[in-house]
């Protein structure tokens, strides 16, 4: 890349007979005059004249033409020479012109772009995101600087959206939510029009770390506006809304809100075929898949959850392959395989943790938490319960926090410890009412209220229940 920058902006040292690099001769400076020039656009004065001259000389010496040849016929040697002295700046038309005759883009020539360089940065960024799901998270943090610094010298504004895009990721991988969030909001702040797949997938970013941080309403509300906004378009972009409509699934599925996200998915099937990014493919079917919560259903939601790694093998993310272990072990879960889903969470985990996928690491650890409980193997789930309510809290994770806490609850009332079991459980309830989780609250109140009750505490078990029928009134 350096040996482009040179080729690009260097400086011959040597001249042309004849030409003019101060103003000096009849003509050539400020008085020279360009055809048409009282009706063209105004010059653009974002880049210093000197070193765009500087730029057309080289360029011009590189395929050796003369101040004339260049010129011609439109514009005079004495205004080129007034150009690349820096005394005079073209207007658009005049550089259009000179951009043509050296075979260069405008834009690449006003900004002293080297050849390619969009195509190299596209490229350096793609290979820094799949080397950030591969567990290169310092090079990817790199790579995300590095371009974002190139991107704005030479005016790449969707590049440097990208880059800032990129440090957000880098940032939730490693579990800065904090600075995550800062970062997707700059990057919408940079993104140039017209790119509605991008903004679909920075809002869905936004959307994910307010639900992480606990803000779930705030963060459906979000995802809804903008899908409504992506419809409203003349021309309905696939990427968008299958991103859109996925990130609203995901949240749902959280929610417990199924029969709302088997509706986006019916709607988001007809669109696969156009998706352009295979990534947004196999995000929806990995999502999709773990809507699938009973027996019969099972086998659909294997061949979705097989499609899905396939293409993340493709694409060498390595972390969303662990996803897909940790999407297969929700489904067994739940569908009462708790043994053969603890196997599917160990591999995810394996996974998650050698990539540094911190937070995603925490959940899946919380998973096979309950999985080891449920297969009666107490101690072990509450060490890995421990473990992952630890980095929740790091991460401020209000949701994983919420369930380790019942789940350590739901240990304590098994040992039969009711005094860390209702702290614990009233821990639990206060944060799914704060994260806005109706339908974990239901659950948490009348698990508390049973304990309760087994306590002979039946007025405060029936107070219990009524917070938690009161929530149920929320449900959609």
């Amino acid at each position: 890349m350096t040996a482009d920058l040179t080729a690009a902006t260097g400086v011959p040292t040597a001249t042309e007979p004849g030409d003019a690099t101060a103003a000096t001769e009849p003509g050539s400076a400020t008085n020279a005059a360009e055809p048409g020039s009282a009706t063209n656009a105004a010059p653009d004065r974002s880049v210093p004249p000197d070193a765009l001259g500087d730029r057309i000389r080289a360029l011009r010496h590189d395929r050796g033409l003369t101040q004339r040849q260049l010129a011609e016929p439109r514009y005079t040697r004495a205004f080129l020479a007034a150009i690349e002295s820096g005394i005079r700046i073209p207007t658009e038309q005049a550089l259009r012109h000179i951009a043509e005759r050296l075979d260069v883009d405008p834009d690449d020539l006003r900004y002293g772009r080297p050849p390619g360089i969009a195509e190299t940065l596209t490229t350096a960024l793609v290979d820094g995101r799949r080397r950030l799901f591969q567990g290169a998270v310092d090079a990817a943090a790199q790579a995300a600087t590095e371009a974002y610094e190139l991107a704005d010298r030479y005016a790449l504004p969707e590049l440097r959206c990208r880059a800032v895009y990129l440090s957000g990721e880098v940032a939730l991988h490693r579990g800065e939510t904090a600075t995550a969030v800062a970062e997707f909001d700059r990057a919408l702040e940079l993104l140039p029009p017209g790119r509605p797949e991008l903004r679909a997938a920075l809002v869905s970013r936004q959307a994910y770390c307010r639900f992480y941080s606990g803000e779930s309403m705030p963060a459906v509300a979000l995802l809804e506006d903008e899908l409504r906004a992506v419809r409203a378009e003349p021309v309905t972009d696939p990427d968008a809304e299958v991103r859109l409509l996925t990130m609203l699934m995901y949240v749902f599925l959280e929610l417990d809100w199924r029969n709302r996200a088997r509706q986006l998915e019916r709607e988001a099937l007809p669109l696969l075929p156009r998706v352009c990014n295979p990534e947004w493919v196999a995000r929806f079917y990995s999502t999709a898949a773990q809507l699938r919560q009973v027996g019969s259903e099972l086998v659909h939601s294997e061949q979705m959850l097989d499609r899905a790694a396939r293409l993340y093998t493709e694409l060498g993310l390595t972390r969303q392959i662990g996803i897909c272990h940790w999407a297969r072990g929700f489904v067994l879960r739940r569908v009462g395989r708790p043994v053969d889903a603890a196997v599917e969470f160990e591999r995810a985990r394996t996974l998650l943790r050698e990539v540094g996928a911190i937070q995603d690491y925490a959940g899946a650890t919380l998973e096979m938490a309950e999985a080891r409980r449920l297969a009666g193997a107490q101690t072990e789930a509450a060490e890995l319960a421990s473990e992952a309510a630890r980095i929740c809290r790091s991460s401020h994770h209000v949701e994983g926090m919420a369930e380790a806490d019942r789940l350590l609850g739901r240990l304590a009332a098994a040992r039969g410890d009711t005094t860390d079991g209702e702290r614990l459980f009233r821990r639990a309830a206060n944060r799914y009412d704060r994260a806005g989780m109706t339908a974990e609250l239901m659950v948490t109140c009348r698990e508390l209220g049973e304990l309760l009750l087994a306590a002979n505490r039946t007025d405060e078990a029936m107070a219990v229940f009524r917070r938690g029928l009161l929530m149920a009134e929320r449900l959609p």
